[in-house]
């Protein structure tokens, strides 16, 4: 089977459930994450502007999709997965480039124990999303973006815990990069660099993380000792 770019997947994962069939056979390496996750799933709901809805990819790697109702191709979505990644699609217009009119920004936060999970409450109306950390991001239902994210983009300018920054690409997700550079910061702000490569592997057009957190934990020790990690 002939493997899409992944932006075209990421396009089609925040359409309605019913089109995310196409590309769920299409991403097959869930990666190292949270082991023997039953994965939660939520058909597609409505709370204010905003969709979100709950399922899984294949075997093991669970998500949950936020999605904007305002229509149009300009729009932020996020998706949620149980390997710790946030991942942020942008699509800036209507056109097939997607190296032109679509882009990714990618984010891990550690340790990670368990599917992510959406809380919709068409009434409130509220959207909270539970990350495979644990932690909780509550969504401004209005425009189905984070609510403590600015216009400029999505930063996390401190953060109580071990997160991953692989950055922006266009077309693309950063991490499919093997020699690009991606940052741990600790909950004390300090940080460390390291290559794409040596986090994640790389096959037939899938890359996946490496490690559990248990292995990322004692490498860390090695590879950024000044990098505090408490687990």
């Amino acid at each position: 089977m002939k493997r899409l770019p992944v932006a075209a997947l990421l396009a089609v994962l925040f359409a309605a459930s019913a089109s995310a069939q196409q590309w769920k056979p299409l991403v097959r390496d869930a990666g190292k994450g949270a082991q023997n996750l039953q994965c939660v799933r939520k058909d597609p709901a409505h709370a204010g502007g905003t969709q979100a809805y709950a399922d899984e990819i294949g075997a093991g790697k669970c998500f949950v999709s936020v999605h904007g109702m305002a229509g149009g191709m300009v729009y932020r979505d996020y998706a949620f997965f149980s390997d710790g990644m946030l991942m942020v699609f942008n699509s800036y217009g209507d056109g097939e480039d997607t190296r032109r009119f679509t882009s990714a920004r990618e984010f891990y936060f550690f340790p990670r124990a368990n599917a992510p999970d959406v809380d919709l409450d068409p009434a409130a109306p509220s959207v909270v999303v539970t990350m495979a950390n644990g932690d909780r991001v509550t969504f401004n239902t209005d425009d189905a973006q984070i609510a403590s994210v600015g216009r400029g983009g999505v930063e996390f300018p401190s953060y109580n815990g071990l997160m991953l920054d692989v950055g922006f690409r266009m077309g693309e997700l950063p991490s499919g990069l093997p020699n690009g550079d991606a940052t741990f910061r600790s909950a004390y702000g300090q940080t460390c660099t390291v290559k794409n490569k040596e986090l994640f592997t790389y096959a037939s057009g899938d890359r996946a993380l490496k490690m559990t957190d248990a292995e990322l934990s004692l490498w860390l020790k090695t590879r950024c000792p000044g990098l505090y990690v408490d687990f």
